[in-house]
């Protein structure tokens, strides 16, 4: 299978830029696993979940940073800096951090950056980043990031100064720097904890009204946390899809989500970074079955036979069974917290959920991989209809729902 497979002709017009208001008017294609095309807005989902039988919505409550900072060199020059991830721990405490907090961040402008410090005053805030380690200098990492130091006055908390010297990292395919409109827009209303660098995009078509129609469906959300990486962006790697390294991408889970997970059956997830999460508790389950521990980081081939095509059979009869083994057995203390880096892509079985809640992605990306591994009909087919019927696509766009 061929990373070319999944290419298809976007046109810039079809790229959303901005959202629609409200949030619920947006289109929602209805894709069922046989059967004709339906299309509806955001506000025909509960009758469509409830046309399913839903007994468990599920979605990412992460919270996306405002991780792109523009500070200036001594020079006078600007220097974009991108937050990562931090170089030690988690997001949360590192945006708790009082004095100085050090993270993995892209540079743009760091080959003219040769003074190795920049720095940012505002609203009674003083910020100032430098090489983590001013002896040895601003180093490349393998992939062309930096560790860097960012060290303030006059706000509490790292987190603090994001809120007031931030701005939201919008994808660069929107071509445009984020205003003060996205600091909102580019936010789930449900968002909770923040680690993310790129919104869980489809649940930004959910508002307040949309929420409590579906509550009154008996579909109130379920919540559970990926932090989203800048790696979601990274496209396929040239060739064959058995080549490209999937990025890592940090999970939280609670002991209440299990309990849901194993009393549910016909489960909707809304998002790729939910699917992959549920995906990810099921394979857990079995690594820690097969050999007695639970790993750090879930290994992206670990769902697939040696021929990396197909996915391999396991101990477990059902999904729920899964969930009620992790139940006994997880490092639930309060919280479990590791890495997936596993990849879905035809070929790989579905076990969580019975249809996704999802936008359009963009070509030749990870995320479409794993759409077309959800869908029945050919997601070029679907795509191309969606094209036609002037669907808006990425990130701000109209979204699907896929029965698998």
């Amino acid at each position: 299978m061929l990373s070319s497979e999944f290419q298809y002709d976007l046109k810039d017009d079809k790229i959303a830029r901005h959202p629609v208001s409200p949030r619920r008017s947006a289109k929602l294609l209805h894709v069922p696993s046989k059967g004709d095309i339906i299309h509806g807005t955001f506000e025909d989902l509960p009758q469509y979940l409830k046309d399913l039988h839903c007994d468990g919505l599920w979605a990412n409550d992460t919270k996306v940073i405002q991780a792109r900072l523009y500070l200036r060199k001594p020079t006078g020059g600007r220097l974009e800096v991108f937050l990562l991830e931090p170089v030690n721990g988690v997001a949360e405490l590192a945006l708790s951090n009082k004095t100085s907090s050090s993270w993995r961040c892209l540079v743009r402008g760091g080959r003219k950056w040769t003074a190795e410090t920049a720095s940012l005053e505002l609203a009674g805030l003083s910020l100032k980043v430098t090489p983590i380690d001013p002896s040895v200098g601003l180093v490349p990492e393998e992939g062309g990031t930096f560790q860097l130091t960012f060290r303030w006055i006059g706000a509490p908390s790292f987190g603090d100064v994001l809120d007031v010297l931030g701005r939201m990292p919008l994808p660069p395919y929107m071509q445009r720097d984020s205003d003060s409109s996205d600091s909102s827009e580019y936010q789930t209303v449900f968002a909770r904890i923040p680690g993310s660098v790129a919104a869980p995009t489809a649940g930004l078509h959910y508002d307040d009204v949309l929420l409590d129609k579906l509550a009154q469906q008996d579909l109130s959300l379920n919540r559970l946390t990926l932090h989203v990486g800048a790696g979601t962006f990274r496209p396929l790697s040239e060739g064959s899809v058995s080549d490209h390294t999937m990025h890592a991408e940090r999970c939280i889970i609670t002991r209440k989500t299990l309990h849901s997970l194993a009393s549910t059956s016909r489960r909707v997830a809304t998002g790729t970074t939910t699917l992959r999460t549920l995906e990810s508790l099921f394979w857990m389950a079995v690594i820690h079955y097969e050999t007695g521990e639970f790993p750090q980081v879930l290994g992206q081939w670990t769902p697939y036979n040696s021929d990396r095509l197909t996915c391999r059979e396991t101990h477990f009869d059902t999904y729920e069974d899964a969930m009620h083994y992790l139940l006994k057995h997880a490092p639930l203390n309060p919280v479990w917290d590791f890495r997936t880096q596993i990849m879905i892509r035809p070929g790989y079985k579905i076990r969580s959920v019975i249809a996704l809640v999802t936008n359009f992605h963009q070509p030749g990306s990870t995320l479409l991989c794993l759409i077309a591994a959800c869908m029945a009909p050919s997601w070029k087919d679907v795509y191309n209809k969606a094209l036609q019927e002037n669907y808006r696509f990425l990130s701000y766009g109209d979204g699907c729902l896929i029965e698998i």
